[in-house]
């Protein structure tokens, strides 16, 4: 039975240990940029003028979001204000998103609507994040800013990163801790974050999406779970 334990146990984390197949890697910031936004029409280059900087972009409906496109994965994005949980979400909830591309330690966060400068998503004005592919995703390597555009670990004056309240397909999965990079955020299609600690903020700088595929080593470690299962009813019968 023991051994039994093991292997199922080695099976499950072969699993987790596979990187997403197919892997697409969508960045958002300055520092090797590679998506703007695909609905044209709703895109705000002029945000740079009321707080922001040269090339930053922002929504002009705040309820439509941004849709980018990258290598046949398709994902809109949406900032909120005034929510604490995903019942909250509405398109009257919907807040100016922003992509902070330079400088390079940026990317996408929610615009305070109280104060030009705070271009994270932030916990004192109840702000979310939201992510939304067109089929499901696991999504890995989230790297994570925060204010005055500098990575969690040495942040400016705008404070830490932060924990979020992480909601897969509408279903709460966890409070976490924004750090530079996080290895493995979860698989579903849609993803929101929540800001939740007092005088923090982030932006998502990058992200890698892809199905997870059947690691080479998952179909024999399942056949030897099969043979051993065989073998012990096998003993329990003679």
């Amino acid at each position: 039975m023991k051994t039994l334990r093991y292997l199922a146990a080695a099976a499950i984390a072969a699993g987790f240990m596979a990187a997403p197949a197919n892997a697409t890697t969508f960045v958002f910031k300055g520092d090797g940029l590679n998506v703007t936004p695909t609905n044209v029409g709703n895109v705000d280059d002029s945000c740079a003028t009321s707080g922001g900087t040269s090339n930053d972009l922002c929504t002009i409906d705040d309820a439509e979001g941004f849709d980018y496109s990258l290598e046949g994965v398709n994902l809109n994005v949406k900032a909120y204000a005034g929510v604490s949980d995903f019942d909250d979400l509405s398109a009257n909830t919907a807040t100016r998103l922003i992509q902070d591309i330079n400088p390079a330690d940026s990317g996408l966060g929610a615009w305070s609507e109280t104060d030009s400068s705070d271009d994270q998503t932030q916990f004192d004005a109840m702000e979310a994040i939201r992510f939304v592919f067109d089929e499901e995703q696991t999504v890995t390597n989230v790297e994570f800013n925060a204010g005055g555009d500098t990575n969690c670990s040495t942040f400016g004056s705008e404070g830490p990163c932060g924990d979020f309240d992480l909601y897969i397909d509408g279903a709460f999965i966890a409070t976490i801790t924004a750090i530079d990079n996080i290895a493995l955020l979860g698989t579903g299609m849609d993803f929101l974050l929540v800001a939740v600690t007092e005088g923090a903020g982030f932006t998502i700088a990058q992200m890698t999406v892809g199905e997870v595929p059947v690691p080479a080593a998952l179909p024999l470690l399942l056949s030897g779970l099969a043979g051993l299962g065989f073998a012990s009813r096998r003993r329990k019968t003679a």
